[in-house]
């Protein structure tokens, strides 16, 4: 069974060779956070992680972060850092993908909440700012349109210099629940992770960059299982997901670190 999980991190670690030509990686502590930087660059590496040519940092925070708030500020700090340099200049989209309804889906639109937007405004109240619209898609289920087909009329109508778009992501490891902050410049397969891939998210798709920050939320229950067992023996049949307890509260404190990151980001 192949590994199934949004995480770069996490898809390098499961390589047989890690050296491959065109995959760089570099691991950090910064104050209570390790980072991560993969950076993929050729089709081999590509290939083998399944994941597109890009640049990945993933910062890994301490169980118990969402109640801590200098934790929660350091980690706001450490992705604007990390985002910041990479964003064009330009008018900015910011999407907020998966379903509000269901809360481990729900990242995306809760960060979109949050998110200040300066599209609405006139030049001269915003200032230097750049203008921010902001959009919650929805899921299939809910609107009958995938979110691609929906981008691509609002990018035709807004104009954006570039998408940032904000998903709840699937993981291998059960301790990364909640812990791991994703940052690409790669774009996004909605539902990847999780079994349920859609169309891309990307610049070939949407015709301007597409950078994606996202925190993994749920895990298959598979792969629980045989973490539990040592065994692939009696595994759970069909694809069930799973998530922690305390995935009201995650979700909660992981968008408003993500919408810090993004007005930071964006209107400075």
């Amino acid at each position: 069974m192949g590994i199934r999980t949004d995480l770069a991190v996490e898809r390098r670690a499961s390589l047989t060779r890690k050296d491959l030509p065109g995959l760089t990686h570099r691991e950090t502590h910064q104050g209570a956070a390790l980072v991560t930087e993969l950076t993929v660059e050729s089709r081999e590496a590509s290939e083998a992680l399944r994941k597109p040519v890009g640049r990945y940092v993933t910062v890994d925070l301490p169980e118990g972060w969402h109640r801590e708030e200098p934790l929660r500020a350091q980690a706001a700090s450490l992705l604007t850092g990390y985002l910041s340099p990479l964003l064009p200049e330009g008018p900015a989209l910011v999407v907020g993908l998966g379903n509000r309804d269901v809360t481990p889906d729900a990242l995306g639109p809760r960060t979109a909440d949050l998110v200040t937007v300066t599209r609405c405004l006139r030049k001269e109240l915003r200032g230097s700012a750049r203008a921010v619209a902001c959009l919650a898609p929805g899921v299939m289920g809910q609107t009958g349109m995938e979110p691609l087909e929906l981008l691509r009329a609002v990018c035709g109508a807004v104009k954006p210099a570039f998408v940032i778009a904000v998903d709840a992501l699937a993981a291998r490891s059960l301790s990364r629940l909640g812990r791991s902050f994703q940052l690409t410049d790669a774009g996004i397969v909605p539902g990847e992770g999780a079994g349920s891939r859609r169309f891309a998210l990307s610049q070939k798709t949407l015709g301007v960059p597409v950078f994606t920050l996202g925190v993994p939320t749920v895990t298959e229950a598979s792969t629980l299982a045989r973490d539990l067992t040592g065994s692939d023996a009696a595994l759970p049949k069909g694809s069930f997901l799973v998530s922690p307890g305390e995935i009201d509260l995650l979700v909660q404190r992981s968008a408003a670190v993500l919408a810090e990151v993004l007005d930071r980001t964006l209107l400075s």
